[in-house]
């Protein structure tokens, strides 16, 4: 009777074993389906990180471009194409006076200017000490010393303004640069909140797997403890059984 009811035992658990095992193999592909989903969001958060860096760079490089364009500067903010003494922006400038020196408003012949940037001009020799300083310039025109000395005083004065709108730019790009990584860094830390939050549930849930995985675990090694013990029981008692035919 006792040996029946030990192979009873074996037999309920091997059919144990079987779904504990089973379930363990769920288990893990389970649990390795969890590290990939929390290994996806890891990335999907790490991509939106680099989405707000980009963002955050595109407006800072539009703000420079913007303005460098609205203070005629270009679209770097420099003095670009120099031209005995002046600039692409200085001769936006002097263009925009449009023959009156806005910093002085002495006016300026425009098509000296131009002869100037170019270096288009030579000092005419004088025949006597009483003669006038004169200049040819261009299609060998003669202008004398105060017409050129206007221009080439509107020349310096619009290549000061450069250098002002140049200090404002620069400024404006500052104060908007730092408005933007202020609003970086409060979208990060919005983002990293969410992340933060998200994980650690996945976490949790992570860990319930886990110490279920544990737990089938262990359950499994008693299982098959205690079936290895039935065996060596069900052995014994075979053993015991046999006829010893006389023999002690």
């Amino acid at each position: 009777m006792a040996f029946l009811m030990l192979l009873h035992e074996k037999m309920k658990l091997s059919r144990k074993i079987n779904r504990l095992t089973l379930k363990q193999l769920r288990m893990g592909n389970t649990i390795d389906r969890m590290q990939k989903k929390i290994d996806k969001r890891e990335k999907y958060y790490s991509k939106l990180e680099k989405q707000i860096e980009r963002q955050a760079n595109a407006y800072k490089n539009s703000a420079n471009m913007f303005f460098s364009n609205q203070l005629g500067l270009g679209c770097n903010g420099v003095n670009l194409g120099n031209y005995m003494g002046g600039s692409a922006a200085a001769m936006q400038i002097l263009q925009e006076w449009d023959g009156t020196n806005q910093i002085t408003g002495a006016s300026y012949n425009k098509d000296l200017v131009n002869a100037i940037l170019q270096g288009n001009y030579q000092r005419n020799a004088k025949t006597s000490d009483n003669e006038a300083t004169t200049f040819t310039v261009g299609d060998n025109s003669s202008v004398s010393e105060a017409d050129f000395n206007a221009a080439q005083a509107a020349i310096q004065n619009a290549n000061s303004a450069v250098s002002q709108r140049q200090t404002m730019a620069q400024q404006y790009k500052a104060n908007y640069e730092n408005n933007v990584s202020i609003w970086q860094e409060a979208q990060l830390e919005q983002l990293e909140a969410q992340r933060d939050w998200e994980m650690d549930l996945l976490a949790e849930e992570q860990a319930d797997l886990e110490a279920e995985k544990t737990s089938i675990e262990a359950q499994l090694s008693l299982a098959e403890e205690r079936k290895k013990a039935i065996e060596q029981q069900l052995g014994q008692s075979i053993q015991d059984a046999a006829p010893k035919f006389g023999l002690a």
